[in-house]
């Protein structure tokens, strides 16, 4: 796998100082949101102040202030007009590393800054979106475009997508994938109240690209709950939480958690025996190389995301397909160990190469690439 592939290398200087936007912050505490925090920690001394919407401040605003900024903040997102009647958002000399492609908002990026693009999929697959979530995004890569920035994606998938849409004249087109965290295998963790082995487990939010309705189905067509099996799926609410957890009420064998603190989800990684989430579109198949640090195997989609991050090391499924998933989950209970524990050292081997110190060194090499940059 090619962990940093370089689409030409970032000549563009960046003006002093340079601020990153931290607007992702005030809405989305999932993935993404820990991504843009370890970036702008592990390059502090790069980064000269930190934006949230209109707020400059180090840390991150408390629960209650945060909401607020988020309500307005959305508001603008939504009525971008607003922007030209607001103060402006950065000063003359700064150039600006966008966390994610929504928060360029009213304002033409411009060639010194830097925007990372986490996932297509708004805009490459709206109906798993909705229309108000793909309009705001198709809108800030309209901005993008028109501005030229400099691009960052966490896979080679996401940068082929955008460059099929918006084209490849940019200052950079950089892939830094993601990082899978370090285990900490002293902690047995905590069972959840009612989960007993033998048990499959999905974690992740109850949207529809998830694709959590199939699975449950499939869970059943396979006939998993007749051979003792239950299945565990734990995460935030989505936009298809109300189909998801009507589904599940309706599946036997089915135990929904909801939210599940560290030493809970630490248990189920140990203990399950195995990962289900055969995503219907993903920017990084970070699910099953995490699984894969806890010894599981992993049934996951055939998206190029996917592939790209896990080579061979899962079980692959046409995820449109209930037949096909289900037939991937027996194969899955069924699997002999020594091929289960092969495909899970390959997923493994990838694991150990995306390091969080890797995944820091490349953006600091990428920021650091940019001569005229200092801190302001």
């Amino acid at each position: 796998m090619n962990h940093i592939a370089t689409g030409s290398c970032p000549e563009t200087a960046l003006r002093s100082p340079l601020v990153a936007d931290m607007s992702l912050a005030l809405i989305n505490r999932t993935g993404a949101y820990h991504v843009c925090r370890e970036i702008a920690d592990g390059c502090a001394d790069l980064i000269s102040a930190r934006r949230f919407w209109r707020l400059r401040r180090q840390l991150a605003p408390e629960r209650n202030f945060r909401r607020v900024l988020a309500r307005l903040m959305l508001f603008e997102i939504g009525h971008p007009s607003l922007g030209s009647w607001l103060p402006a958002r950065r000063r003359p000399d700064e150039a600006v590393l966008y966390m994610d492609p929504l928060y360029v908002m009213s304002e033409v990026p411009r060639a010194s800054d830097i925007v990372l693009c986490h996932d297509m999929g708004p805009v490459t697959h709206p109906e798993l979106f909705g229309a108000p979530t793909e309009e705001s995004y198709r809108k800030a890569f309209e901005l993008i475009r028109l501005g030229r920035p400099g691009m960052v994606f966490v896979s080679e998938a996401s940068k082929d997508a955008f460059t099929t849409l918006y084209g490849t004249d940019y200052p950079f087109l950089e892939v830094i994938p993601l990082f899978v965290r370090t285990l900490d295998r002293s902690d047995e963790g905590r069972p959840p109240q009612g989960v007993t082995k033998p048990f499959l487990l999905t974690v992740g939010a109850l949207d529809r690209r998830k694709n959590h309705v199939r699975s449950l189905r499939a869970f059943t067509a396979a006939g998993l709950a007749r051979e003792g099996y239950s299945y565990v799926f734990c995460g935030p609410r989505g936009n298809a939480a109300e189909e998801v957890l009507a589904e599940a009420r309706e599946t036997p064998g089915t135990i929904r958690l909801g939210y599940v603190d560290d030493a809970e989800l630490h248990w189920l990684y140990r203990n399950a025996a195995g990962f289900v989430l055969p995503s219907l579109l993903e920017g990084f198949g970070m699910p099953a190389l995490e699984a894969a640090q806890h010894g599981l195997l992993s049934v996951v989609g055939t998206g190029a995301a996917q592939r790209e991050a896990v080579g061979e090391g899962a079980i692959f499924v046409d995820a449109s397909s209930v037949d096909g998933i289900a037939e991937g989950l027996r194969q899955l209970t069924h699997m002999d160990a020594a091929e289960r524990e092969r495909r899970v050292a390959l997923a493994r081997d990838h694991a150990r190469a995306l390091t969080r110190e890797r995944f820091i060194t490349s953006w600091r090499s990428l920021l650091g690439a940019t001569p005229a940059h200092s801190q302001g």
